[in-house]
């Protein structure tokens, strides 16, 4: 801005005359700029700046008063003691037009002085303030008409010393053509304002002010002056003749001020005139303002700004009905999508009736998002960006996300199919982590945080809640730069304690969100008033006695207060008045207003007021929950052959439903459900079960997934003792079967066992002879639910009625696969394995009683397999036999549980996975066999041999078309490849793992992945920091998904680098008794856990401890994996570092001895690993030739390998190593000088 900002005081009038002026040069300018006479400058270029010149005027006053303790004194010429500073940029030029021009481009106050000559010295009493507000009336009807009042100049005025009676004109009798008892007004003037105590007494005159001028404000209206700011102008004219009542009556300056204020703040509601016209025919409307709760909504946006910067948080707002909760999540909602929010916007409201669908309101969220892009036009660079991100973060998983997301299969142009088939080791877990990579993507895509709101989640759907969950964890979203927000409203009152949700909020310091719970109670009396003053855009001051009223009727609830003011609007008690162009109402007949204290029964009479066939509408539509699509609707006429369209249509205008994006929507839930408890149990039980019948027949036609899940609801609502024909139960059985299935397409295990249970209800009682197929389908899935859920009591009695029913032992395969599966999960390995190998056995596999030691177990594979090339093993064909297929499955359950317990059995196990491979086909287990035959081979010795079958594993995933096992052979893989390739490279493998892990729902690969990246970061010489930090990550990650086994290891290698980095810190995830019983049982852990102890022991230099803790883990070492592991090298090396350290200073001969020979062993399996991976291994071979040699006192040999070792290093940029090869060579250096 150039030059200094100078001001200049001009009088009043001239400021009015001179900016009168300045408009009608610029009409002029406009005019011969268009070319066109009838152009004209708008009434608002001097209606606001007039505007903010009059509230300045009125703020002015009152401030003098406060400090000064002295009021005005009353004249109608205070225009000429009133002075108005014009700022100018521009001092040196530019003239008053470009000051005008600025006032009317500004938005500030425009300042004024006020002279000391208007402020007199005669004393202050209560008439004097209708003398002030008259005179500043005038001063007011000056600046809007712009002209002098008419009336004042019918007699020249005389300068009298004293007194107000006698500065004024005397006009008798003269009647204000402002008249209140015109025909609108008079029969509802007084009366319809009076609260049952009579008129209101008009304000005492003073006796020697008994004949003042009555001034007119038509003027003002001609000149378009809108309508409030005449009715203030006469106001406070009439005061002083006492001709209003008190409720209109000005007590003060400040109120008129306020007034002022408020049509500056808010114009649109205070300021311009309302379409009265409009309003008679609509009756009154209730906006979607949010009022009293600024400091709620402040703190949610505080919350939503830490998110942008930080972590992911969450926000709960809670209340009782009807208190706002929509309304104040809507009010943020449009702040995320403003320029100061700048985020992606999610929305979706969980329904009572609705909670069986998949995800339910998170899938509608996601849904209604990812259309909007689609039916946005402008969007579709935005949309072509997003649909390439999702190929290449996702994959061809985007495709188990689509199910779940129809509009993304648009905006992907993916044909969805259903393909029943495919491997997945929990389809549920692999939906949760896709729906968190889908909101990573979203925001990573746009650079904008992403929110999600969730309305009524008092009845959300648990899987739903379980996302949320996700997104919230600590590795829920795998990019640090996705910044995820959740904002959650329920109903206060009717959220189960043992509900997920419930769990979610009060434990949520279980994971890495900060949580805020904001709880809304109902409006006090003033908020009220406010609500009322805007709905009927009147200052607060005239509707005070109305909201009063209301205020004690309906308790402050804003959905009562909003339904109580339609229906008086209806009933006309409050009505739009053209004579006076603005709302009045009957103030008695709205205090005689009976109202039922329930909220719940009033909306029951709001319907029961209504014609019967809407009403009878409004309890179908209530049947399917808060709302429905229009399309549907149009679908359940056609079934139901009944008008629906049209009555909904008439409640859409009572204002109980609301049409928008092509759904009727109850305009709050406590209408769909007064409408749907206005039916009885026995009504509403055979109306879902007529629904659901109707629509049977069209889920049968048709491939909607919606009509089908519908159907299945409204029957499973109904339940069986609905059920009027043998026959319907059939029917019902099927179609729960047909929508468990499509549940679990869509990965809602939860959803999907209500449906088989539902189903299983449905059957007659000699099912299993009758219905056998449909019996032993409907009870295999939901013993599929039942695991995949945890729910191990319903597992077991579904599984006890197969064993007891099933036709064949093919037939109790599934559930007896399921139940030795919860037997691992619950910690009953030992059980597990041997129900495993019982059912083995009666399937022709026997593999008790092989005592063949690892060595000759891998041999004899080796041979089997050396008859056949690479290629010849990638094409062998699929798997067909579905007894072969499940004994596939029970091995590489197997597997699994025998790797960490019982390792001897481990190798027999793969070698029965490759030959059922090579004899019966490829399965989604086989790969497990190949990587782990593999794995044992490099182990052995024979690293290259191991490595070519890690890579025929890898290959083979894509073979046999399922990435089930594609975590466990990239874990297992890995640690095989990082003995050939670059230690820091392989590692990247292991990431993949992770997401290919999570992706298929194999939480437990996923973790192993996780863990086997933090045991190998100190081999590979990651920063110390870095490993801090990804240790936690990790940690937090197990043990909020409760894998003890793994959090006592990650537990045990965060002490380990705390000490290292020197931090006095000692994180207890499990207690000790805990830790004491892992290691009770898994020799792996134990194994682990001492040799962690022994590491950081050597790294101080504690020799007893070293020496102590090196033989505890040791003892264990025999009975660990049988697999090669990173973490093997890195033991070996510094149990060889240990072991010469104490040979060396051992003085006993003979242990001396047995330490020298364990140091030679861990220096050969270095040496011969070295063969394969110079990089990663041959410096550490080297460190420990130099100190056997020390031990010997070769000082030349020691010397020469020393050097070798630290060039070895510097040659292969392994820094952390260099550094501690030259320190051992100092020390030796010091310790021999």
């Amino acid at each position: 801005m150039s030059g200094r900002t100078s001001e200049q005081g001009i009088p009043l009038s001239k400021w009015i005359s001179s900016f009168q002026t300045f408009l009608d040069q610029h009409q002029q300018q406009l005019r011969k700029t268009n070319n066109n006479h009838n152009a004209t400058v708008s009434s608002a270029d001097y209606l606001m700046p007039a505007l903010r010149l009059a509230c300045s005027i009125a703020d002015e006053i009152c401030k003098v008063e406060d400090e000064t303790g002295q009021s005005p004194t009353p004249s109608f010429d205070w225009i000429d003691s009133i002075v108005v500073y014009l700022k100018s940029n521009n001092p040196d030029g530019g003239g008053i037009e470009h000051v005008f021009d600025t006032i009317i481009a500004d938005d500030d106050d425009i300042r004024v002085g006020i002279l000391p000559s208007l402020f007199g010295e005669i004393d202050n009493d209560a008439r004097r303030m209708d003398g002030i507000l008259y005179s500043l009336g005038i001063v007011f009807y000056g600046i809007f008409s712009r002209e002098r009042p008419a009336e004042l100049e019918l007699k020249q005025i005389g300068d009298r010393p004293n007194g107000f009676a006698g500065e004024l004109s005397i006009f008798q009798n003269l009647l204000s053509d402002y008249n209140l008892s015109d025909d609108d007004s008079t029969s509802h003037g007084i009366a319809s304002h009076s609260q049952g105590d009579g008129p209101r007494k008009k304000r005492t005159q003073n006796e020697n002010c008994k004949m003042w001028a009555s001034i007119s404000v038509e003027p003002l209206m001609q000149k378009g002056v809108p309508r409030s700011l005449c009715d203030l102008v006469a106001n406070m004219l009439d005061c002083a003749n006492g001709a209003l009542r008190k409720d209109e009556t000005y007590d003060d300056l400040s109120e008129v001020r306020d007034d002022l204020q408020l049509m500056l703040d808010k114009p649109s509601v205070y300021l311009y005139d309302q379409d009265m016209g409009r309003l008679s025919t609509t009756g009154l409307q209730i906006g979607v303002t949010v009022f009293g709760r600024n400091a709620e909504l402040s703190t949610i946006k505080e919350v939503y700004r830490r998110t942008v910067s930080g972590d992911s948080e969450l926000v709960t707002i809670s209340g009782r009905s009807g208190t706002g909760k929509s309304l104040l999540a809507y009010e943020f909602g449009k702040y995320v999508l403003s320029d100061g929010g700048s985020g992606i916007l999610l929305t979706g409201k969980f329904d009572q009736l609705e909670q069986r669908k998949p995800f339910s309101a998170l899938a509608s969220a996601f849904n209604q998002y990812c259309g909007l892009l689609l039916q946005n036009s402008g969007l579709a660079s935005s949309r072509n960006k997003l649909a390439h991100q999702i190929s290449i973060s996702l994959g061809r998983n985007a495709y188990h996300l689509a199910k779940l997301i129809p509009n993304l299969a648009n905006i992907l142009g993916l044909e969805m199919r259903v393909n029943h088939d495919e491997g997945c080791a929990n389809p549920q877990k692999r939906l949760q982590y896709l729906l968190c990579r889908f909101v990573e993507v979203i925001s990573s895509t746009f650079a904008a945080p992403v929110t999600l709101i969730l309305d009524d989640l008092q009845w959300a759907d648990s899987t739903s809640i379980e996302v949320v969950n996700q997104l919230l964890l600590t590795g829920g979203l795998a990019s640090q730069g996705t910044h995820f927000f959740f904002l959650g409203c329920y109903r206060e009152g009717e959220t189960d304690n043992c509900n997920t949700l419930w769990k979610t909020l009060c434990n949520n310091n279980l994971f890495n969100a900060r949580s805020t719970d904001i709880k809304l109670d109902c409006m006090k009396e003033e908020t009220l008033n406010i609500m009322v003053s805007e709905t009927l855009c009147l200052s607060p001051r005239l509707t005070r006695s109305l909201s009063s009223v209301i205020f004690r009727k309906t308790k402050g609830n804003p959905q009562f207060v909003s339904r109580l003011m339609l229906s008086l609007s209806k009933e006309g008690s409050l009505r739009p008045s053209f004579g006076r162009r603005r709302w009045e109402w009957d103030i008695q007949k709205i205090q005689c207003h009976k109202l039922p204290d329930d909220v719940a029964k009033f909306l029951t009479n709001c319907i029961e007021a209504l014609s019967e066939d809407v009403r009878s509408s409004l309890k179908v539509l209530s049947c399917f929950g808060s709302s429905a699509e229009i399309v549907f609707i149009k679908t359940l006429e056609r079934s139901l052959q009944t008008n629906l369209l049209r009555n909904l249509d008439s409640a859409v205008k009572e204002g109980l439903l609301e049409k928008k994006d092509d759904r009727y929507h109850f305009t709050h839930d406590r209408f769909q459900e007064a409408a749907y408890n206005m039916m009885n149990f026995l009504d509403r039980r055979n109306c879902h079960f007529d629904y659901g019948m109707a629509l049977a027949p069209l889920a049968e036609r048709e491939e909607d997934a919606f009509i089908l899940l519908t159907a299945a609801n409204q029957l499973d609502l109904a339940g069986p003792g609905a059920v009027q024909e043998e026959s319907q139960n059939d029917i019902v059985a099927n179609l729960n079967l047909r929508a468990g299935k499509k549940a679990m397409e869509m990965s809602d295990f939860v959803a999907a066992y209500s449906y088989f249970d539902n189903g299983i209800l449905f059957l007659r009682k000699k099912h299993w002879e009758e219905h056998y197929e449909l019996s032993l389908e409907l009870f295999d899935m939901a013993a599929t639910c039942a695991l995949t859920n945890g729910d191990i009591v319903n597992l077991e009695l579904l599984s006890n009625q197969v064993i007891a029913h099933g036709r064949s032992y093919e037939d109790k395969l599934n559930v007896m696969y399921f139940v030795t599966c919860a037997m691992a999960f619950s910690f009953r390995l030992p059980e597990a394995i041997e129900k495993g190998l019982d059912i083995l056995a009666k399937l022709g596999i026997e593999l008790r009683g092989h005592e063949s030691s690892l060595r000759v177990c891998v041999q004899e594979t080796k041979d089997l397999l050396s008859v056949y090339t690479n290629d010849e093993i990638l094409n062998t064909r699929q798997m067909s036999d579905p007894t072969m297929t499940k004994a596939m499955q029970f091995l590489g359950k197997l597997e699994v549980m025998a790797s960490q317990t019982m390792p001897k059995l481990f190798p027999h196990v793969t070698q029965q996975i490759i030959q059922l491979s090579i004899l019966h086909g490829m399965s989604p287990v086989s790969p497990i066999g190949f990587v782990h035959l593999g794995s044992y081979m490099a182990k052995l010795g024979d690293i290259s041999e191991g490595y070519r079958y890690v890579k025929l594993a890898r290959s083979l995933i894509d073979r046999v078309g399922s990435t089930e096992s594609a975590g466990e052979v990239i874990s297992i893989g890995t640690q095989v490849r990082a003995y050939i390739e670059p230690l820091q490279a392989a590692f990247e493998y292991h990431n993949e793992g992770y997401a290919v892990s999570m992706a298929s729902g194999d939480i437990i690969q996923a973790a192993l992945n996780l863990v086997l990246i933090c045991s190998s970061s100190l081999s590979a010489g990651v920063n110390l920091q870095s490993m801090r930090e990804k240790s936690d990550e990790v940690t937090n990650f197990l043990y909020e998904r409760k894998m003890l086994i793994f959090v006592v290891q990650m537990q045990c290698f965060q002490h380990c680098v705390l000490k290292l980095i020197g931090a006095d810190e000692k994180p207890a995830y499990v207690s000790a008794e805990e830790v004491c019983m892992i290691l009770a049982t898994n020799s792996s852990v134990t194994a682990v856990y001492f040799f962690q102890k022994a590491y950081v022991s050597f790294m101080f230099r504690l020799y007893d401890d070293s020496k102590h803790y090196t033989e505890k883990s040791l003892d264990f070492i025999d009975n660990t994996w049988a697999n090669l592991l990173v973490a093997h090298s890195f033991h070996a090396f510094y149990f060889g570092l240990i072991s010469f350290w104490v040979a060396r200073v051992s003085r006993d001969e003979q242990q001396q001895q047995q330490w020298l020979e364990s140091g030679k062993r861990s220096k050969l399996r270095l040496k011969r690993w070295a063969e394969s991976s110079q990089w990663t291994f041959e410096n550490k071979w080297y460190l420990l030739e130099a100190e056997e040699s020390y031990c010997k006192n070769d000082y030349d040999t020691a010397k020469f390998y020393y050097e070798k070792a630290i060039s070895s290093s510097r040659d292969h940029k392994v820094r952390r190593d260099r550094l501690k090869q030259s320190e051992h060579y100092s020390v030796r250096l010091i310790q021999r000088s």
